[in-house]
């Protein structure tokens, strides 16, 4: 045995990595599966007026929420009016960015422009509610204007 020289069997590497990345891949689809119980996807998204409605409806009393729903509903055909014009302002800013070489003056505009609309929407919940506070209980008011928080 003058001749004979011991060699070593190592393991082959391409088993070594491969379970090593389905370990990394099991962890990580762990690591999913915990995150989406923890934390459940966002509510579905809901239109103008309804998005702020029902937001603050449960804050109220039976009667002020009934109230509350009652002003905005009218309002309903105005508030998609608008919605879709901010989203179109908005698409013709994407565009703008897209384009090359940007035009800083007109995205300013058309960023304005967008700017003013979200505004609209703002300036007609503002006034829907100012103009039910007479209406509603004092509880309410405080509750709508002030954020205050039911018993």
């Amino acid at each position: 045995m003058a001749g004979f020289t011991a060699t070593r069997v190592l393991p082959r590497p391409g088993l070594r990595t491969l379970a090593l990345a389905s370990l990394a891949l099991n962890l990580f689809l762990g690591a999913m599966l915990i995150a989406m119980v923890r934390h459940p996807p966002p509510p579905p998204y809901q239109p103008m007026p309804d998005r702020f409605v029902e937001r603050v409806a449960p804050d109220l009393s039976a009667d002020d929420a009934r109230r509350l729903r009652a002003a905005f509903e009218p309002l309903r055909p105005r508030y998609a009016a608008l919605s879709q014009e901010y989203r179109d302002t908005g698409q013709r800013v994407r565009t703008l960015l897209q384009s090359d070489p940007v035009d800083a003056q007109t995205l300013r505009s058309a960023t304005e422009a967008a700017r003013a609309k979200r505004r609209q929407i703002g300036d007609l919940t503002e006034e829907t509610v100012l103009s039910i506070l007479p209406e509603l209980s004092p509880a309410g008011r405080l509750r709508l204007v002030g954020g205050g928080r039911g018993p």
